[in-house]
């Protein structure tokens, strides 16, 4: 049996997603003690190889100090083997930290977009892979390919998007990984996961990225934990089980606040949500206010936010149209109805977009009529 790590688009150094620069930083260094507490695992685990299927680091941000972390925790674990596929981020060049930079001995790293391997035979496993050299890759180099010996434990360790025929970035389809012979197939790219499955023969699957970057990365974060055993005859037994090692995630809310008659009321649901989803200190959340609001209760996004407690940020985006109480405004011969009824439409039958510029056109107009400051002021 043998005991395997896969991880993959780590994007160390990367920029985040957040309205405070300083959390945002703050976040940088969150995600190099994720890396960290991910390279101390596998050392107390004792993992014979650690997968690690691309966009390590962003080329635009990375610096030797990225390299040397890298390599200092790699080197801290000697008896486990690093293997990586660089990916569309972090490409195989001459000019590249892969290239230029001196990692220890038990780091492997493919260098080319051809199909090649390393082999490891004291546990009887071979791993193969390939490089991006550049940052688009149009064809799978592993397609119509098989292991050399299928008698001994293959893994693919590899960078692209599977189900995605006319992708820039390594296209592999299912019926690549179902022909493939190979037992486990560790993907990066994408950042979000389903877990592994299994067709045919083959374990193959994402492992997301190990911290989200914004809110198209919610959830918790990690990397996968396999034990895999093969037997004479070929057959197969896993153990896969997923990790969390993200110190942060993003998650999106969408929150009804219709019957609500100020600002006390709409940061009395968020909070019930919060509690509901069990967010907290480690939750970084965009909450999308939605329903009819008064049209005398002027929105200030910054104001509402400072007023939820107990996560570690909040976005509020204020998607509410304002309609309750506005019966009468249809009829109102002064400009307050002129003005009513022009946006109307929009706020109805609009795109997400015209609804929320409509919404607040409306609310500006009639706070400037009577003389209110305006809600993003406050």
């Amino acid at each position: 049996m043998i005991k395997f790590l896969h991880c993959a688009d780590l994007h160390l150094d990367s920029p985040f997603s957040l309205d405070d620069p300083q959390k945002a930083e703050q976040r940088r260094a969150e995600l190099r003690g994720a890396f960290t507490s991910m390279m101390l695992f596998a050392k107390t685990e004792g993992v014979d190889l650690m997968l690690m299927a691309g966009d390590l680091f962003d080329c635009d941000y990375a610096g030797r100090d990225t390299a040397a972390l890298m390599a200092r925790e790699f080197a801290s674990n000697p008896k486990c083997r690093f293997i990586i596929a660089p990916g569309n981020h972090d490409p195989y060049t001459p000019e590249s930290i892969w290239a230029r930079f001196q990692f220890p001995e038990n780091v492997y790293i493919f260098d080319t977009d051809k199909l090649s391997y390393f082999s490891f035979d004291d546990i009887g496993v071979d791993v193969y892979g390939y490089a991006f050299v550049g940052p688009s890759m149009q064809q799978c180099p592993f397609a119509g390919k098989r292991p050399k010996n299928p008698e001994r434990i293959n893994l693919l360790c590899a960078h692209g998007e599977l189900g995605v025929p006319i992708s820039q970035y390594c296209p592999i389809t299912l019926d690549d990984v179902e022909k493939s012979g190979f037992d486990y197939i560790a993907l990066g790219h994408k950042h979000n996961t389903t877990g592994i499955d299994r067709v045919g023969n083959t374990y193959y699957g994402y492992s997301g990225c190990l911290e989200g970057r914004d809110f198209g990365e919610t959830g918790h974060k990690g990397a996968i934990l396999v034990k895999l055993e093969k037997t004479e005859a070929g057959e197969l037994h896993a153990e896969i089980r997923g990790l969390r090692f993200s110190k942060r995630r993003y998650e999106i809310a969408r929150l009804n606040v219709t019957g609500c008659m100020t600002d006390r009321d709409i940061v009395s649901r968020i909070q019930k949500i919060i509690i509901e989803n069990r967010y907290g200190p480690d939750t970084a959340l965009r909450c999308i206010l939605e329903g009819e609001l008064p049209l005398q209760l002027s929105i200030s996004e910054k104001r509402l936010a400072r007023s939820v407690q107990g996560l570690f940020s909040i976005e509020i985006v204020d998607n509410t149209v304002p309609m309750a109480g506005a019966e009468t405004l249809s009829e109102d011969p002064t400009i307050r109805g002129a003005v009513y009824n022009a946006l109307l439409p929009k706020m109805l039958e609009g795109t997400p977009e015209e609804r929320e510029t409509a919404a607040r056109a409306l609310r500006m107009i009639f706070d400037a009529l009577a003389g209110r400051p305006l809600a993003d002021d406050a």
